[in-house]
């Protein structure tokens, strides 16, 4: 594959998260959690806009009826019209937990949100399991389908839909689940894969065509393609340290986009990593799987 790998947007976020690939608009989106921002970026003129956000949006799904996104924010679950700005907030279902809010989600390929939240403190190596992860139906209610989490991560299904991934950060494992895309619920948890103590953290995920799952290393400077079977196929090496997820876009669903932060740096740690906190793209030999909208 090229190993041609750009930064096409010197965003400088503090934490960017959750790429989105709008496929109508041939442009990709995005949130910068702790700046209050939602950004796109235009691939074809090479515009940008953002959003001010009333609230920390950890992730999001368009609407498959076109208005607008359901978010996971620091206050639960909301509707937000991108047009008006309005926000329509649902369900918070963490309320007595004031040190969590919503963290990554992904719609499964039936239009299910599903989104899990974080335990948050200033150190993560104090954070606690008292996040979960729930899955938004379209009747817009929620259904707490996990618990004792620490940082809810890495949400991604196999093309089939028969597998969904997931990551409790802090473990350093992603986990594998059957998935029943009937009534949308999990089985079968294994480990997928195992990252060693100096790799970084497994943060968020996308699916190829070929079922390979790509995952963003937090402090890894990378993003990994395993195999089906957890194998490590193919590695991708970034000049930031903090590689936050990555999703397929492009005119043909080549090209692998990566979010990244500078969460925490100090200016001399900026200055070794000046990109950090902006959005990469590179081209690849596969092609994504498409990312469902939400049903609801």
């Amino acid at each position: 594959m090229s190993e041609l790998l750009v930064c096409i947007y010197e965003a400088q976020n503090i934490l960017a998260e959750c790429p989105v690939w709008n496929e109508a608009e041939q442009a990709l989106y995005w949130v910068d959690i702790t700046g209050k921002l939602l950004q796109r970026y235009d691939i074809n003129t090479k515009g940008y806009d953002k959003w001010d956000l009333p609230d920390e949006f950890g992730s999001y799904a368009f609407r498959q009826n076109g208005k607008g996104l359901i978010a996971g924010t620091r206050n639960g679950f909301c509707l937000f019209d991108l047009a008006s700005g309005n926000i329509e907030q649902l369900e918070q279902p963490e309320a007595d937990l004031p040190q969590n809010r919503m963290n990554d989600g992904k719609c499964d390929p039936v239009g299910r949100f599903w989104c899990g939240s974080i335990h948050e403190v200033s150190n993560p190596s104090h954070r606690q399991p008292l996040a979960s992860v729930y899955r938004v139906g379209t009747d817009l209610k929620h259904d707490k389908m996990r618990g004792e989490v620490k940082t809810s991560n890495g949400f991604a299904w196999s093309p089939d839909g028969k597998t969904m991934y997931f990551t409790d950060t802090p473990t350093l494992r992603i986990l594998a689940f059957d998935y029943d895309l009937l009534d949308g619920t999990v089985a079968n948890e294994r480990v997928f894969a195992a990252l060693p103590d100096n790799d970084g953290r497994p943060d968020g995920a996308c699916v190829d065509v070929e079922g390979c799952l790509w995952s963003a290393h937090f402090a890894g400077s990378k993003v990994t393609r395993y195999s089906p079977d957890g194998k490590i196929l193919q590695v991708i090496d970034l000049p930031v340290s903090q590689v936050t997820s990555c999703a397929f876009g492009g005119e043909n669903m080549s090209t692998l986009f990566i979010t990244t932060a500078r969460e925490d740096m100090t200016e001399e740690d900026i200055r070794r990593e000046p990109l950090a906190g902006g959005i990469f793209a590179i081209e690849t030999d596969t092609t994504g799987v498409p990312v469902s909208g939400f049903a609801g």
